[in-house]
């Protein structure tokens, strides 16, 4: 999949986004108890 051809572009997520979404910056973005 080629990102750039559909027009997406990716950021690294930033303390409001986090503080808002309530994850750490640098993760881990799922509770422990999250099975895959």
């Amino acid at each position: 999949l080629h990102l750039d051809k559909l027009g997406v572009k990716l950021t690294k997520l930033n303390e409001d986004q986090a503080n808002y979404l309530g994850i750490p910056i640098d993760g881990p973005y799922k509770p422990d108890h999250y099975r895959y």
